[in-house]
């Protein structure tokens, strides 16, 4: 399968919106992304996702937009040129003697704009394809050229007649005003936890005491908060959710005393802190000491890039290996998780 569509939704609504598209008939794979109201659609077949998409529109509520996507390359403007060179000279025929606009949405951490983009390619397309007589046109265009750029990543499509993104006006009308239907995300790591609770629901049974190590902004304690008598949120950095069952502790994790702090049985820890991997493992590590017998551990690796996951993952097993008390149940890549993240599940014997 490939990336075939990029999908919208009112920020805070995209776990319906994954919910909906996954309850499509075709075979298909939908992706979370970083970046808010946004996923990514995995598919063997472009057309037969945008049909599938056309027959179920009325059912589909929290769709926004699709956004088809041809070719993907790196975020480089010699491969976005590339990919952008090879729809052309495959779309030759129909788009000769045409007016054209370059659009593209930029979202990342970048050097430049998108307006910079925009304008590069524009020119490139101009330059090579001269034969073609082209000419730009920012109003009324006959095809374009739809850069999406998504940090790293990049997607290009020529858009002509009838193949092109696609508004769904009503649904955006009618969430506009909706400010509530289910509590919005406070990160994107919040995404990573419900994803546990829904596989692994026997990791969340019976708790009285949780700790959550390296807790804010609070995504992780707000969902745990529902399922256990009493969460401790360890992290000197504010929290933006508040409920009678969260204590926050505003302190370092290796400075917390824990006959001061605590000073009960812990039935599952849990460790998102954005750490060197080995610092942060001996950072969980200082809790099993407190945690019950059969009680759970979750902790998320995060390597400094991929081509240090492996290595990271390596290093922690290790010193895992040299625990007797602790069980590695499972090693997992959530569909949440980053490129660079695993996640641990855990289990004191």
């Amino acid at each position: 399968m490939r990336p075939v569509a990029l999908i919208t939704t009112k920020p805070g609504f995209e776990p319906e919106l994954k919910k909906e598209i996954e309850s499509l008939k075709i075979k298909k794979k939908v992706l979370w992304t970083p970046f808010r109201g946004l996923l990514k659609v995995l598919s063997y077949d472009l057309s037969e996702f945008l049909r599938e998409i056309e027959d179920n529109k009325e059912e589909l509520k929290f769709l926004f937009r699709i956004i088809p996507l041809e070719r993907g390359c790196k975020t480089d403007l010699t491969d976005i040129k590339k990919a952008v060179s090879s729809l052309i000279n495959e779309k030759k025929g129909k788009i000769e003697n045409k007016s054209f606009v370059v659009r593209c949405n930029r979202r990342g951490s970048h050097s430049f704009k998108s307006e910079d983009v925009e304008r590069e390619i524009g020119k490139y397309i101009l330059d090579k394809f001269n034969d073609l007589n082209l000419k730009v046109n920012l109003k009324k265009w006959d095809f374009k050229v739809n850069i999406e750029i998504l940090q790293d990543e990049s997607y290009v499509s020529v858009f002509i007649d009838d193949f092109r993104d696609i508004s769904v006006d009503k649904n955006i009308q009618n969430l506009k005003n909706l400010k509530k239907y289910r509590e919005r995300p406070l990160n994107r790591s919040e995404r990573k936890m419900q994803e546990l609770i829904e596989k692994f629901p026997e990791l969340f049974s019976d708790l009285n005491c949780v700790v959550d190590i390296g807790a804010s902004p609070g995504g992780w304690t707000k969902l745990l908060s529902n399922l256990a008598k009493k969460v401790y949120a360890i992290d000197t950095g504010e929290l933006k959710v508040r409920k009678d069952n969260i204590i926050h502790i505003k302190k370092r994790a290796e400075l917390i005393n824990f006959k001061e702090d605590i000073n009960e049985d812990i039935d599952l820890i849990t460790n998102d802190t954005n750490l060197y991997p080995v610092e942060s493992i001996l950072l969980t590590l200082k809790f099993v000491n407190y945690l019950k017998s059969g009680g759970y551990i979750i902790h998320t690796v995060k390597a400094e890039d991929y081509s240090k996951k492996k290595s990271s993952l390596n290093e922690i097993l290790e010193i895992l290996d040299r625990r007797s008390d602790i069980h590695i149940c499972k090693i997992i890549n959530l569909k949440a998780n980053t490129k660079n993240e695993l996640t641990l599940i855990l289990k004191k014997v």
